[in-house]
């Protein structure tokens, strides 16, 4: 139905009245759409309250009885708070949760929810705050689990805050919401619920274990003499020792200006690399009837261990190929943010039929001619035909490649990873 402007001074509703009304009209269907959007329920003990409340109002009824018509009605009004207090109480009330990008398996996860309350002149008590868990990579889960928590109290135009703990026990990628409020306050004889649009992802990374010392043989260590010129050195690859003249080829930034001054000539900082382990692996996750979930898992954690304390706590280099579900390849990590996009890419990988080993491979074409020792990661054995040429120019590249590198062969399946790596203890 449209409704037209008034065109003269004669109708009895002013323009001022008109658009006043129209205001007032859209008020009221924001309000009605905003209460629309809260469900309410009897609970249990509210079903047990309606059938004493039918037994006295038709015992009252039949016998006549005016006493216990004004108790069926005191009741009926109970009813009516109820409804009114959990519809009421929870129009416009939002939940906004914090909670961080990213997590490990087996790690506790502190989840902070706060409760905004727009309303001026009532609050909200005893709030349930129900968040859905579920996992969208690399399985799609219909639930994973739920968190919950009560906020006591949130006042009139004020804000409340109540926290709950996470623990993920598979990695991938979750989907924590949509919020769920509800509350039962006064009387617990129903439940208003609303479901709030906050969807927030997480991703939930692989579980670091622990490498054991027999892995440093798997380790290539370049080292590194003091000779080298500091402008090749970086802060994060090399450790300060003394000072020295200035030579052609240093960088500016390391000169030391208060020794300079001091002796009338040049001096820069002489720095010395550590020792570095130059790593180059690959990680393959090729299915088969008999594989297990664990040796894969096993696999995954290993890379993700391997990368975190050769990388983050030793200052090593790696380089990195996957090949599985999809593939991945960094030639070149040697910083916490690296590490990070590959504990990130790790945690969605699954295992394929026909992984694509050799366009893998290719990546790291630069890392292996630096570095000619190549360790495999592999959920099957080693195949006879693994450094032959096959059709595309790939595999043709990568097959010349491998004929020119060391290759050490870990078969994940047959548990030739355990003298390397354990799983560390969950608390």
């Amino acid at each position: 139905m449209s409704t037209t402007l008034p065109q003269s001074e004669n109708e009895q509703v002013s323009l001022s009245e008109w658009i006043a009304t129209r205001l007032r009209n859209r008020r009221r269907r924001i309000r009605a759409f905003k209460r629309s959007q809260v469900r309410f329920r009897l609970t249990r003990e509210g079903l047990h309250f309606v059938g004493v409340l039918l037994f006295i109002f038709f015992g009252a009824v039949i016998r006549d009885i005016n006493l216990l018509i004004l108790l069926a009605g005191a009741m009926i009004g109970l009813l009516v708070l109820q409804w009114r207090f959990n519809v009421r109480t929870l129009v416009g009330v939002k939940a906004i949760r914090t909670l961080p990008m990213a997590s490990t398996v087996g790690s506790a996860t502190q989840v902070l929810v706060q409760l905004v309350n727009p309303k001026r002149w009532l609050g909200s008590w005893l709030v349930l705050v129900e968040d859905p868990i579920r996992r969208i990579e690399p399985v799609l889960e219909k639930s994973s689990g739920t968190g919950s928590l009560i906020v006591d109290e949130v006042r009139p135009s004020g804000q409340s805050e109540g926290r709950y703990e996470l623990t993920f026990h598979d990695r991938g990628k979750y989907e924590v919401g949509p919020s769920t409020i509800s509350t039962r306050f006064p009387i617990g004889l129903g439940r208003g619920w609303r479901t709030l649009n906050n969807q927030t992802s997480i991703t939930v990374r692989p579980r670091l274990g622990k490498l054991l010392p027999e892995s440093r043989r798997l380790f290539q260590v370049e080292l590194q003499g003091s000779a080298l010129a500091s402008s090749k050195a970086g802060v994060n690859e090399a450790e300060f020792y003394g000072l020295r003249p200035w030579a052609t080829g240093d960088s500016k930034r390391w000169i030391h200006w208060r020794t300079t001054a001091r002796l009338g000539e040049l001096q820069v900082r002489q720095f010395e690399r550590q020792q570095h382990q130059q790593l180059c692996v690959l990680l393959e996750l090729q299915d088969s009837d008999t594989l297990s979930a664990e040796s894969v898992e096993l696999a995954i954690s290993f890379l993700a261990t391997l990368a975190t304390t050769s990388v983050v706590h030793q200052r090593g280099k790696l380089a990195v190929a996957v090949s599985g579900s999809r593939n991945y390849t960094s030639p070149a990590i040697q910083s916490p943010i690296l590490v990070e996009n590959l504990l990130d890419e790790l945690a969605t990988m699954t295992v394929s039929q026909t992984p694509n080993t050799h366009a893998a491979l290719s990546g790291l074409a630069f890392a292996l001619t630096a570095n000619p020792h190549l360790i495999v990661l592999s959920t099957r054995p080693q195949p006879p035909d693994f450094f032959r040429a096959e059709d595309g120019k790939d595999a043709t590249e990568t097959a010349q490649l491998l004929s020119r590198v060391s290759v050490r062969w870990l078969n994940v399946a047959e548990g030739e990873l355990e003298p390397y790596f354990s799983w560390t203890s969950q608390e």
